[in-house]
């Protein structure tokens, strides 16, 4: 953001030169295939778009529009949802986590990010449902579900196998493919490598295979 999923680099230099500082992004977006992207709520407990639901569908429209210059995408302010639950709950708790999770969603005007990744979709076409919160989640396997691995290493730095558990328990909510929660480990373990002191350079040679 705001150069997210540009294809065209000449479009790209044209739209923002040279980026050395934060930028607003801009419409329209010459590469955006959001309207080829649709969902529809099947009821209120699923109804995550809110009034951005009116830009889906139309060619042009910027991903994240609305989004103030340096301001996180949506992926990146669920991290601020984990954090007030590591902090709350004293550690790692699903329920708790999803809990907030569902009442950011479904609030409106908690964000004012356009695009919501189908993994999201997944979850809450779910939710609609009546599925239990906890078995919402799909098996995505997009770079979005390593969002919040960093967070986690973070909390759980001088506790490597409860910092393991906690990602392999987050990522598998809407990422468990398994390739995703090999990267999630993965990451995790080069992370904690360099949390306590270790080099990244010999964290990658020794993790970044695993």
């Amino acid at each position: 953001m705001p150069v997210h999923w540009y294809y065209d680099r000449e479009a790209m230099h044209r739209d923002y030169g040279v980026v050395r500082e934060y930028l607003p992004p801009r419409n329209p977006h010459p590469d955006s295939i959001l309207w080829r992207s649709s969902y529809v709520a099947l009821n209120e407990r699923g109804d995550i778009l809110h009034d951005q639901a009116r830009h889906w569908g139309s060619r042009g429209t910027h991903y994240h529009q609305f989004l103030r210059a340096g301001e996180n995408t949506l992926n990146l302010q669920h991290g601020h949802v984990l954090l007030v639950s590591l902090a709350g709950c004293g550690g790692y708790d699903l329920d708790d986590y999803l809990r907030r999770y569902i009442d950011f969603m479904l609030t409106p005007g908690t964000h004012r990010d356009t695009y919501v990744e189908e993994y999201h979709r997944h979850f809450f076409t779910g939710y609609a449902w009546g599925w239990k919160p906890a078995r919402c989640g799909g098996n995505d396997a997009h770079i979005g579900g390593l969002a919040h691995v960093g967070i986690l290493c973070e909390h759980f730095a001088k506790d490597p196998d409860a910092a393991i558990h906690a990602v392999r328990t987050h990522v598998g909510i809407s990422h468990g493919a398994a390739e995703m929660i090999e990267a999630a480990v993965a990451m995790t373990r080069m992370a904690l490598s360099v949390l306590s002191g270790g080099a990244l350079r010999a964290a990658i040679m020794q993790h970044g295979s695993s």
